[in-house]
């Protein structure tokens, strides 16, 4: 019997040694752990988790971060050298004369804003006409060019006075094909400016001249742009349209929708070739891959007008009007031309 007591407990001993063994010290449960690590674990395994998670963020940016920015910096690049050019292109089209004088660019993300400034070349001066901003790439569109916007009112017997942005009068030409009820003629408009003033305007023939023949019938004009019948049949028809039904004073073609290319640049002499030159880089540029869908269209129809009316060849091409330049006095005299 008492054999039996001493055997029961010599092996619930053994069982709790066993027990505190496994344990290493720790208070241990039947299938229930019950775990309390000390402060200095705690610290110790806070810091190479946060040592883990450092260079974890440091392997990511290096291999994911850093070469995905370089690319996009590369392609962004790359599309605002593109829209800078098609910007260029489409100025040059719509306005012969003018070009981009500054511009200031952003990179996003797969694209970019920049800021540009527009300016002029009347004669030897530069002149600003406008600033503007234009955005491209990815998910933004891009912004159409213009030679500014413009503002003015008419009123009834009075040839309006249209300004541009910048602040400066607009021109406009009539078409020799067309009968206008009234021309209008701004040598009064000349005896109002100073004569040291440097001015531009347009004179408009009264038949269609070819390129070689502008040096006989303006042989000492400082020209600066030549315009040309680029108008489609439909067009023609509303400015006829317009010209037979509306008051005179308000039919014409204005500045913004001339179609011209840029005059040789040599003062007092009128270089055909080079103004052949000219006009072929006009239809090069006509011929660009636009964006802009609407200039893409715009510019495309020009070229197809001038092609189905045989006027691809420089030699063949129509002059209805010019844009000239000069003081007061000098323009008092082209303005005694034809037109």
């Amino acid at each position: 019997s008492g054999n039996c007591v001493m055997t029961t407990t010599s092996r619930a001993s053994v069982g709790l040694e066993k027990n505190l063994r496994k344990g290493g010290g720790l208070i241990m449960k039947e299938d229930n752990v019950e775990f309390f690590p000390d402060d200095k674990q705690l610290k110790k395994a806070y810091k190479k988790s946060k040592r883990l998670s450092t260079i974890r963020t440091i392997i990511i940016v290096i291999l994911v971060v850093i070469p995905l920015y370089i690319i996009n910096v590369m392609i962004s690049y790359k599309m605002g050298i593109k829209h800078y050019e098609e910007l260029q292109k489409g100025i040059e089209i719509k306005n012969p004369n003018a070009y981009i004088s500054n511009v200031n660019g952003f990179i996003g993300f797969m694209g970019g804003t920049c800021e540009y400034t527009v300016s002029k070349v009347i004669g030897r001066k530069n002149i600003n006409l406008y600033n503007k901003n234009s955005s491209y790439g990815l998910g933004l569109k891009f912004n159409r060019f213009t030679i500014g916007s413009g503002k003015g009112g008419h009123r009834q017997g009075e040839w309006p006075d249209r300004i541009d942005s910048s602040g400066n009068l607009t021109m406009m030409v009539f078409h020799p094909d067309i009968e206008y009820k009234e021309y209008k003629d701004d040598i009064a408009l000349l005896n109002k400016v100073s004569t040291d003033s440097l001015l531009e305007m347009t004179l408009s023939f009264d038949k269609k001249y070819k390129i070689n023949e502008i040096s006989d019938i303006l042989p000492t004009t400082q020209i600066s742009e030549l315009l040309i019948d680029g108008y489609t049949k439909e067009k023609m028809e509303v400015y006829k349209k317009e010209a037979l039904e509306y008051d005179g004073k308000v039919t014409y073609i204005r500045e913004s929708d001339f179609i011209g290319f840029k005059s040789p640049e040599r003062v007092n002499y009128y270089e055909v070739n080079q103004a052949l030159d000219n006009y072929k880089k006009f239809l090069d540029n006509l011929q660009f891959d636009f964006k802009v869908s609407d200039y893409k269209n715009e510019f495309s129809s020009i070229y197809s007008t001038l092609k189905a009316k045989d006027q691809l060849e420089g030699d063949n091409v129509d002059i209805i009007g010019v844009v000239v330049y000069g003081d007061r006095k000098s323009t008092r005299l082209n303005s005694s031309h034809p037109g």
